[in-house]
């Protein structure tokens, strides 16, 4: 994976090397604020952002507000796939919750059996949508019943930039997934 490479060049980042032109960004990778907080320093304008949790690590992610263009003026839409109920992926998305000042959705793709009524409004109180930065937000958990958990986007469309690039129904090829 090209992560480690990247966190490489993150301190390298400067004004004149940020990418505005990408507006969709997705990232298979840890809860990791850091990381992710990087990519948005590169990736300014992401208005959605799908990211893709593998990790059981224990990691803290204990950051309080971090200025950042992305998370003030673009990001919009916010997808958790493989979200579970630790502190690790509370704590990361909690992040943006907090932050993103016009974040109109995000959706929690979570396991199946997992998405019941009482489990979704103990994760509204854990994550405290109550204080969410953009008050027209709205938090969407859904359960996969599909393959998503295991397979993740057809690496022959991975240059089409669908409005949601791990929906399967959008792909007629069979076979060859995951990146």
């Amino acid at each position: 994976m090209f992560i480690p490479l990247f966190q490489k060049m993150v301190p390298i980042i400067s004004l004149p090397n940020v990418m505005r032109t990408v507006r969709t960004l997705a990232l298979l990778t840890t809860p990791d604020l850091d990381l992710v907080i990087g990519f948005l320093k590169c990736f300014p304008c992401v208005e959605k952002l799908y990211i893709v949790s593998y990790t059981r690590m224990l990691i803290k992610n204990e950051q309080g507000y971090v200025p950042l263009e992305c998370l003030d003026r673009h990001l919009k839409n916010m997808q958790i796939i493989n979200y579970e109920d630790n502190s690790a992926d509370v704590n990361f998305v909690k992040f943006f919750i907090l932050n993103a000042r016009v974040l109109e959705s995000m959706k929690f793709v979570v396991r199946q059996g997992q998405c019941d009524t009482k489990w979704i409004a103990r994760q509204h109180k854990k994550l405290e949508v109550h204080g969410r930065a953009s008050r027209g937000a709205t938090f969407y958990f859904e359960a996969d019943a599909t393959r998503r958990m295991s397979s993740l986007v057809h690496t022959k469309h991975i240059h089409d930039l669908a409005s949601d690039p791990f929906d399967e129904s959008l792909c007629g090829c069979p076979g060859d997934y995951f990146f």
